[in-house]
């Protein structure tokens, strides 16, 4: 590779092929590992541009960065320069009157928004990664999370992105072509900049931790809170989640509202179950069970795939109020393998929010590889940006 064109491009001082830089990013926070090549850290988006010229040049592959946070190899190298977009951080004036705002890709969640807080304002999507998740990696896996139940994912609150290409071409996506970029994982350019639409923040919020003896009883209670308009979040736990973070052995729900709908309204207890709730994950991996697996299904076929996790022993929490579970397994458990095969015979999805990325593509159909195909033939004909991923 010619780095010297690359140093003239980005600044030396931004590029690093050193082992442990070519070490650490050979993953995000999948179990996946690849090559890196290089890594660089371009802080303008119009050096994203000249990158894909020089990639081009020099018949090399990049991968788009985040955060790392990724759980499916979305952003795991394949003999690749992977290209981190952390230093795109600049946030623009907040429109408070339209609610809305324009944010570089490198911008985290948490600081926009802590930016967005004197508006009394915020980006409602809020994944379980929230304090590390930037908006370009939201965008690109359709982040949802816990609120989602409310407020929908991320494709809900995006009305704007730009994108780079695989040909260094620019796109300013609006309305239905937002779809060509939203949710795609990088495959079709590089997401630099968005504007985003912004939700009020609610003045009071409450929630209500009920826990039961069968999965009829909870599944009933789910659909009584669903049907009330003040809820924002509908998280479970099954019984051995629920024990690894020191609640009572037995199924959980945890609804919140955005205002005396919930039981419990001390702004302590709130903090500190919500608290337990997005630790939850850290102390499952520790114990044994770093797989997460995020499939979404409705109807009776969650019934019937919760009632089956449990009887396997498999620690599962997830966000019922819109189908998303995450089972949770030690590494090189074969009953994956029949999860998808549950999930798929249901009428189901493979992924609900973490992605495809390298470790899904197996259970995809054939009309989600035609899709991709077809993106990728307009977007990047060459297989430059995110070669491999999702087909």
């Amino acid at each position: 590779m010619n780095l010297a064109s690359l140093s003239a491009l980005v600044g030396e001082a931004n590029i690093s092929t050193t082992v442990e830089d070519r070490i650490v990013y050979s993953r995000d926070a999948s179990r996946l590992e690849g090559e890196c090549l290089a890594v660089v850290w371009p802080s303008h988006p119009e050096q994203v541009a000249g990158l894909v010229a020089w990639a081009e040049a020099e018949d090399v592959d990049l991968v788009p960065r985040g955060a790392g946070t990724g759980l499916c190899g979305g952003a795991t190298p394949q003999r690749s320069v992977v290209v981190d977009l952390s230093r795109l951080t600049r946030i623009g004036p907040v429109d408070a009157e339209q609610r809305r705002v324009q944010v570089e890709a490198g911008v985290v969640l948490g600081s926009l928004n802590r930016r967005l807080a004197p508006h009394g304002l915020f980006l409602p999507v809020i994944p379980g990664s929230h304090r590390a998740s930037s908006v370009g990696g939201m965008i690109a896996t359709d982040a949802a999370g816990l609120r989602a139940v409310r407020y929908g994912t991320m494709a809900d609150w995006v009305e704007e992105v730009t994108l780079v290409d695989g040909l260094g071409r620019w796109h300013h996506l609006t309305g239905e072509a937002l779809r060509d970029a939203v949710g795609r994982e990088g495959v079709t350019g590089f997401v630099v900049e968005a504007v985003l639409r912004l939700a009020p923040r609610p003045a009071q919020r409450t929630l209500s931790l009920v826990a039961f003896d069968d999965l009829a009883a909870l599944l009933a209670q789910r659909d009584r809170w669903l049907a009330d308009p003040r809820l924002t979040a509908l998280e479970y736990l099954n019984r051995h989640a629920a024990e690894a973070i020191g609640w009572e052995a037995r199924p959980h729900l945890l609804a919140e509202f955005d205002s005396d709908g919930g039981e419990i309204g001390d702004p302590d207890r709130i903090a500190a179950l919500w608290q337990a709730r997005d630790g939850l994950y850290p102390v499952l991996a520790r114990r044994g069970y770093p797989v997460i697996e995020d499939p979404q299904i409705e109807g009776e076929g969650m019934a019937a795939l919760l009632a089956w996790l449990e009887a396997e022993g498999i620690p599962t929490f997830g966000h019922l109020g819109v189908g998303i579970v995450h089972p949770c397994f030690s590494a090189d458990d074969e009953r994956v393998a029949a999860l998808y095969e549950r999930v798929a015979a249901e009428g189901g999805r493979v992924s609900g929010e973490h992605g495809i990325g390298l470790k899904k593509k197996a259970w995809t159909d054939a009309a989600f590889r035609a899709e991709v195909q077809r993106l990728k033939a307009q977007y990047d004909p060459h297989h430059r940006i995110n070669r491999g991923k999702l087909c």
